[in-house]
Order: structure tokens, then C-alpha cells, then sequence
């Protein structure tokens, strides 16, 4: 990992660091602790946090050093909470650290500061909650079946701790769009036209690039609107901003699915798949990073497939594929998958964001069974979470051997310590339930928990239990067992360690959405008929 880069003039005064002792009896170690302890800050300033972090356990001269410098405890910090610093700014990096450990705290707690309702009137036609703005294309009545679209588009910098908010409403943004995807911090937007627009011209799709500010062709564009060729109407379709490209998977008309992915800065195309040119059985696409993707397959017990492109023109890697666990008898598996928002760059007004390499991923896993003279039974439902350094681990892995075919992975050599299985409890009605390790998962009591899978035993991220807490708080730090008859050859074991949090506030919600800084709560049934009303917004 790269060091974060700081503002020097943020530096800890020299006058205030410790003087060295020596107390250790390597030689090498003497040599660099008998030199200044400014010098000593001054050379770890260049070094990752996780580096930073080992020193502190080389002796007790070195720990003492580095605890002193606010610097090296901010460095250690973020790497401890998955996070990447931001640009330099007028906040220094004392304030900075104050402010890391004060969201720690919140969430580890549980413990949101207030909570503020956002009106978003009108029925929900698509919508997107990222970089804290909620965003989302609507009308004003009821849904109009014989359109597929809507003109109508509001975005909401959502409150803060710190900051009340504002909301943005354009009653026409020039054409009708079907989905869209944003990304505030390149101030982005991309707008799927939808076929209500295209009676006479319907055999390609166009994702239109605007600024959100201004609803204009976006700067950074070659073009202002993104082609490729469908040969009939498209019928679902999903869309996915990361850095400098631009993802879609859709399906159309009595055809498999498509997965097209632009560079939308120089508009040019650096992936369209589709058909033969698909594995078979695809249930879904996400993104891995700005040059890598998976996809999900259905047979054989089912897959996570891993790719890369973009390296080479037109060259599509297939890095690894990653198997789900072994099955008793045939059934086919559907698995939707569902991770956080990318941005390209940390928010503005935010003074550190997401390590993308700490985000989960969630797998929803449904079992059909496919055997004609077995008595049907009941679908088995589950969910996966794992982690984007086990795609990426492979990848990396995959490049520094120059393999040249994909890795084969054994459910047994990744699953077991690497993801966490659990039973499927009630169906998401609302997406963007994940934001970089922290994830919502809806209860059979109508209730919501938020899972945390960055889970750590350091002093830093022990907080002794408030008396008066609303919030239930528990570490899962042991198996959990899978027992299925009829599906699985025996108990499926999965390891990966989380904290799960609740609070009776979270109940009779439809939805709980999360980002870096709050929940949202949404009282309405998704894409229902009718007026979506306010967002519940819990700011830690």
C-alpha cells in the first residue's frame, strides 16, 4: 500500500518527541534508535501504516516514539479502520486523528448522534445513494405503465454530524431515463436513456455523461453520450461508475445478457460481451476495481468468476474461478451479488474515505433444484459475504506468476476462513445495504443489524460499554455451521470474524441503506405505487 501523502506542514513539532534510550540488544535496531527521535518520525513519515504498526512492536524505544507523533498514529489508524487519507486541507492531522477515532467510536458503540428526516417526495423510479448524496429519478403521481422512464431527477446531499444538508430538484433533465449511477466526487452522472425516447431509433443504448451540478456534458468527457449496438429493447439493466469507466450488465428481448464497459472518459469501449462470448449461466456482474470484474455462475454447484481488462486493448483476462461449496445432488444456483459504491476520489469536505481493497461483498445464493424425478422441496436461501482482497489476492497473484490460465479455486482452499455463510432471512428490498466493510441485514422481526467485518483487538478499538447504551453489541469471532439436507455433503464451516449491532430504532423499516457516516431508513416499499415520503437519517 501506497503511504498516504500529507500535508508536511502538518507535521508533530520536534520539541514535543520523546528523547531515545536505547533498550534493545540488535544491533541493527540499536543503530536506528540511537539516531534523533525527530529524525527517527521524520524517516517513518515515508513508510505505510501496517510498517508503521510492526516498528511499534520492535521495542519499547520505538513504541514510545511513535505513539508520540499524532502523524504515525493517524497513519496507523487508518490502516486499522480500512480507510486512505484525503488531500491536504486546513484540518491538521491531530484533528484529523480526533476525527478517525470519534467514528470509530460511534460505530463500534453503535451509537448515531441524531437522527433527520430528508423529504423525497414522489414515486421512485431508480435511485442511488452515494458519497452521502441520495439521488433519484421520479414523478410526481402514480406509476404510467406505458413509459419505461422519467424526466424528473433530485439528488440530496444528505446531513451530517457536522453540516444540515441541501437538496437539488430538476422537474425536466432533457430526456427520459430508465437507471442511472452517480459519483459525486468527479461530479457524475450517467443517465440511461430509456425507450421511451427511442420509438424510431431503438437498436442501441446511449448512457448519457453530465455534471450533477449542472446537469451539462461532463468536462472530462470526449463525448457526451456513451453508444453500443442492441439489437432489440432491453429489458433490465444495471450500471456502475468506477473511477474512469462505466459498467452495464442488461438483458434484452428473447437474448442473454450483455456486459458492456466503457472508458466514458475517451468514450471507447473496453469490454462488449454478450452471447457466445459469455460463460454460460451468468446471474450477475459486479465490479473488483476500475480494470477488474466477476462474475457469477450457475452450474457445477456455482462460481465466482474473476477477470481483468483493460491492460491490453481489448484483452480480457480470465484471472480465477472461485467455487461455491460442493453439492449432494444437481441444482442450478442463482447469485445475485451486491457491493458498495465506488468513488474516484475522497469526498469532498471528508478528510479521509474507503480503502477499496477493506469493501465487502454480498452473494444472495438460491439453490433450484434441477433433478425432474425428485420431489420438488423448498429453495434454499443464503447469503456470502467476503471481502475484495480474496478477488484481488488472486489477481495479484495471477500477474506475479504470469499464469496464463485461470486459477481453478476449491471451495475448501477460500470459503471456509475467507467468507461467512448465513441463512437468507428476509429478501433486501432496497440496494446500496453495503458500504466498505459495514453491511445491513434485514431480520424476520422486522427489525435491521449492521454487520461489521473489520473486526480488531487493539487497544485502539476497545471502548468500555456506555450504562446507559440503547445498542446491543456482539463479536462473532466463532464458526458458524451450515446444515442442509439434501443439498450439502456435510456442514459448511465459515469463519470470517464480524461485529454485529442493533438497536430497536431500526425497526418497521422497508430498508436501511449505509454509507460512511450514516443510515438511512426508508418506510416505503421499494419502486412502490405512491409517494416515497422522508429518508430517516441516523448520523454518527
Amino acid at each position: 500500500m501506497i503511504a498516504p501523502k500529507l500535508d508536511t506542514r502538518q507535521t508533530t513539532p520536534v520539541a514535543s518527541l520523546p528523547a531515545v534510550k536505547a533498550d534493545v540488544k540488535d544491533s541493527e535496531t540499536l543503530t536506528l534508535i540511537l539516531l534523533p527521535s525527530e529524525l527517527l518520525v521524520e524517516i517513518l513519515r515515508h513508510v505505510d501504516g501496517r510498517s508503521i504498526l510492526q516498528c511499534s512492536s520492535v521495542c519499547r524505544t520505538l513504541n514510545r516514539v511513535i505513539d508520540s507523533s499524532a502523524e504515525l498514529q493517524y497513519h496507523i489508524e487508518l490502516v486499522l479502520d480500512g480507510m486512505l487519507d484525503g488531500p491536504p486541507s486546513t484540518v491538521t492531522v491531530s484533528e484529523r486523528l480526533e476525527q478517525l477515532r470519534t467514528l470509530r467510536r460511534a460505530w463500534t458503540l453503535f451509537e448515531w448522534k441524531k437522527e433527520v428526516r430528508v423529504p423525497m417526495p414522489g414515486f421512485c423510479h431508480a435511485y442511488e445513494l452515494v458519497g452521502g448524496v441520495f439521488a433519484k429519478t421520479f414523478s410526481s403521481g402514480s406509476i404510467d405503465h406505458n413509459q419505461s422512464g422519467s424526466r424528473r431527477f433530485i439528488s440530496s446531499w444528505l446531513p451530517s454530524s457536522s453540516a444540515p444538508g441541501h437538496t437539488l430538484v430538476r422537474n425536466d433533465i432533457g430526456i427520459s431515463t430508465r437507471d442511472f449511477a452517480i459519483d459525486p466526487s468527479q461530479d457524475l452522472i450517467a443517465f440511461v436513456q430509456s425507450d421511451d425516447d427511442l420509438v424510431n431509433n431503438s437498436n442501441y443504448t446511449a448512457v448519457h455523461i453530465r455534471t450533477i451540478s449542472s446537469n451539462v456534458k461532463h468536462p472530462e468527457a470526449s463525448s457526451p453520450i456513451l453508444r453500443t449496438l442492441t439489437p432489440s429493447i432491453m429489458t433490465s439493466a444495471f450500471i456502475q461508475i468506477v473511477d474512469d469507466v462505466i459498467g452495464m450488465m442488461f438483458w434484452m428481448e428473447l437474448d442473454n445478457p450483455r456486459i458492456t464497459i466503457w472508458n466514458w472518459k475517451t468514450g471507447q469501449i473496453l469490454v462488449d460481451r454478450d452471447g457466445d462470448d459469455l460463460p454460460t449461466h451468468i446471474s450477475d456482474f459486479s465490479f473488483i476495481s476500475n480494470r477488474a470484474y466477476m462474475i457469477t455462475r450457475g452450474i457445477d454447484g456455482g462460481s465466482i468468476q474473476v477477470f481483468t481488462f483493460g491492460e491490453n486493448q481489448h484483452e480480457i483476462v480470465h484471472v480465477a474461478s472461485l467455487s461455491l461449496p460442493l453439492l449432494k445432488s444437481r441444482h442450478f444456483v442463482h447469485c445475485a451479488i451486491h457491493t458498495g459504491p465506488f468513488v474516484a476520489r475522497c469526498p469532498p469536505n471528508t478528510p479521509f474515505w474507503i480503502n477499496q481493497e477493506e469493501r465487502m461483498h454480498v452473494l444472495s445464493v438460491d439453490y433450484i433444484q434441477m433433478d425432474p424425478h425428485t420431489i420438488p422441496r423448498a429453495r434454499p436461501k443464503f447469503f456470502l459475504f467476503f471481502k475484495n482482497s480474496t478477488p484481488l489476492r488472486y489477481i495479484r497473484k495471477y500477474r506475479e506468476q504470469r499464469e496464463t490460465t485461470p486459477f481453478e479455486v476449491p471451495w475448501e482452499e477460500w470459503g471456509p476462513h475467507e467468507s461467512r455463510m448465513l441463512h437468507h432471512q428476509v429478501p433486501y428490498q432496497w440496494l446500496r445495504y453495503v458500504h466498505g466493510h459495514r453491511v445491513v441485514f434485514p431480520l424476520q422481526s422486522s427489525s435491521t443489524q449492521v454487520m461489521d467485518f473489520n473486526v480488531r483487538k487493539t487497544k485502539r478499538h476497545v471502548f468500555p460499554p456506555q450504562p446507559d447504551s440503547k445498542a446491543s453489541v456482539e463479536v462473532i469471532d466463532y464458526p458458524t455451521f451450515i446444515w442442509s439436507e439434501g443439498l450439502f455433503p456435510g456442514s459448511i464451516e465459515t469463519n470470517l470474524p464480524y461485529r454485529v449491532c442493533r438497536r430497536d430504532e431500526l425497526e418497521g423499516f422497508s430498508g436501511v441503506m449505509i454509507d460512511e457516516q450514516r443510515l438511512v431508513g426508508l418506510k416505503s416499499p421499494s419502486f412502490a405505487d405512491g409517494d416515497m415520503k422522508d429518508l430517516h437519517v441516523f448520523t454518527f
